[in-house]
């Protein structure tokens, strides 16, 4: 944005970032409802300001997480300095850890103040027997069931999360239990797990370190694609010959071509594995 004036009026300033304060919020290629969806936010997860539409209603953002970039509406995020958003960073310790919750006005009942979603981050304040108090990032608050909530030192093991999640749909941009795409769902996946990936296939591919067939563990990544897209799909390893990802909904397949739960189409689009450089 221009720092300069037009017809003697000064631009407005940007705010340097901002941090999401509904449960999910659509992260599209342009700035209109109709666009693609290109990704999702969520809650509690902070972001750089890049620009803004005519009349302010959309904002340009770069999540900080996975860099991603892309046009969200402005009702979604509240605006902070770069020193707010980071002590937000420091005080959200409490992590969704069930696929969905919703915070109410008080333990067990009233009125709904906001769904969570799996992996959304508020902060933690009070407790009351099973229930727990968060405040949002706009400063509403809400109790929630103290199970749901997880401060990350302790990670649920991969099978046991998986177990949760199958039969969820795919959804192209999707990033909640409500519908993954798959580099959204392997993204989630390692992130719950304390590993940071990209957003998309090809750039999970670029951030891994090639793994051989016969060296794979829980955890790898599994890349498949065509001439058109080498690294357009991708899963995660689960060991034993099976992998779990998103065709159509989340489900486990194999490896293995005499394995009823071989998928022999996408076994001929296998293009690589990778060990992703946290892991």
């Amino acid at each position: 944005m221009s720092s300069g004036s037009r017809g003697g009026r000064r631009a407005r300033a940007l705010p340097g970032h901002g941090v999401i304060t509904l449960a999910t919020l659509d992260l599209r290629r342009r700035p209109d409802h109709r666009s693609e969806l290109r990704s999702q936010l969520l809650m509690g997860e902070t972001v750089r300001i890049l620009g803004s539409s005519a009349g302010g209603r959309w904002w340009r953002i770069e999540n900080r997480d996975d860099a991603y970039v892309g046009w969200v509406r402005a009702w979604g995020l509240v605006t902070a300095g770069a020193a707010r958003a980071a002590r937000w960073r420091r005080k959200a310790r409490a992590r969704v850890v069930v696929t969905h919750l919703e915070l109410r006005e008080a333990p067990g009942r009233g009125a709904t103040v906001s769904p969570l979603f799996w992996n959304g981050r508020v902060i933690p304040r009070r407790r009351h027997g099973s229930a727990i108090e968060v405040e949002l990032p706009d400063g509403r608050r809400g109790w929630g069931p103290a199970k749901g909530f997880g401060s990350g030192r302790s990670r649920p093991r991969l099978s046991a999360r998986l177990r949760g999640l199958l039969g969820i749909p795919y959804l192209w941009g999707g990033r909640t239990p409500l519908g993954f795409d798959c580099s959204a769902f392997v993204q989630q996946l390692l992130a719950e797990q304390g590993i940071a990936v990209p957003r998309d296939a090809d750039q999970q591919h670029r951030s891994c370190h090639a793994v051989r067939a016969d060296r794979l563990r829980q955890g790898d990544l599994i890349f498949f694609g065509d001439r058109g897209r080498p690294r357009g799909h991708v899963g995660i390893v689960l060991g034993g010959g099976y992998y779990a990802h998103v065709r159509g909904w989340v489900r486990i397949n194999s490896l293995d071509e005499s394995n009823p739960l071989c998928d022999r189409e996408l076994l001929d689009t296998v293009r690589g594995f990778g060990r992703p450089g946290d892991a």
